[in-house]
């Protein structure tokens, strides 16, 4: 098969293949590419710019696609490049999106397998360690992330996550509309919140949230108050059902139990918690009041 063949297969846009080899026992294909002469708009990995000086030439062995039963490995031709403001630095190739020896469709082959499959299944069908795989998919989804249209951010929820006695709490904010997580900061102080506002969210996308769902944690409340005066703050039923019922237990302790006309119970520690119709619009009250 003639080199302009092997171009047309592999369909990496920029490059051409130059030279190959099969080796039909082991099983392995390699091809070895270049840039074609039209393409020689070089760029700094450093700061992004445009740089028309080559330091060095080096070549640089990845992992391609399979082509069939064949583990298929690209031998690339890179250029170093001198750049006046990061010195001599490699050449950024968006088919080369990482250090790590492997194209990017590949990667994004390995990220799709492990969307559907476990991390072992998918070092299986590979043929790589499950930890290459753990890194390889982490990758995948931070480009997925940061290439993707976020929804906006108009019901939000915040909670807390126990993690142990060294670490203690990790605060969660989510998206309510989409269901997704989308911010993860230690701990569970007013200052935790305070740094997902400034620094996750802008003036106007805390202008459009509506409404906030979180537990009665006061730090959370005066975060909330403070960015986002005009959301409306609901708090989570666990919460309000916890304290109800202990509001419930105080009621039955000091209240009247019947209709004796004066009699009080000192202590009430039953299970039971059926009280008379006035004495739950004395704590409806009481709760307004609060």
């Amino acid at each position: 098969m003639s080199e302009s063949e092997w171009t047309k297969i592999l369909r990496w846009p920029g490059y051409r293949v130059y030279r190959s080899e099969i080796n039909e026992q082991a099983k392995t294909l390699r091809l070895w590419v270049r840039r074609k002469r039209g393409n020689r708009k070089l760029e700094c990995s450093g700061c992004g710019r445009r740089i028309p000086e080559i330091a060095e030439i080096y070549e640089r062995e990845v992992r391609d696609l399979p082509w069939s039963e064949y583990r298929t490995t690209v031998v690339i031709e890179l250029y170093r490049v001198r750049c006046p403001e990061c010195g001599i630095k490699a050449e950024k190739v968006a088919l080369l999106p990482s250090k790590a020896p492997f194209s990017k469709r590949f990667e994004e082959a390995v990220g799709q397998a492990c969307e559907s499959a476990s991390v072992r299944r998918a070092a299986r069908q590979f043929g790589l360690a499950a930890s290459t795989v753990r890194a390889i998919d982490l990758r995948y989804l931070w480009r997925w992330a940061e290439g993707r249209r976020r929804p906006a951010l108009r019901q939000m929820g915040v909670d807390e996550i126990y993690l142990g006695k060294k670490q203690k709490f990790l605060t969660v904010v989510t998206n309510l509309e989409t269901g997704e997580p989308l911010w993860f900061g230690r701990e569970r102080k007013k200052e935790t919140l305070d740094e997902f506002f400034e620094q996750q969210l802008s003036a106007f996308q805390r202008t459009a949230l509506r409404a906030a769902c979180v537990d009665m944690w006061e730090p959370f409340r005066q975060s909330l108050g403070q960015w986002v005066p005009q959301c409306q703050i609901v708090y989570d039923k666990f919460h309000i059902l916890q304290h109800a019922g202990k509001a419930v237990d105080h009621v039955a302790t000091v209240t009247k139990t019947g209709r004796d006309g004066g009699q009080r119970l000192q202590s009430h520690t039953g299970p039971s918690r059926t009280l008379p119709d006035r004495d739950f619009g004395h704590l409806m009250l009481r709760s307004q009041a609060r």
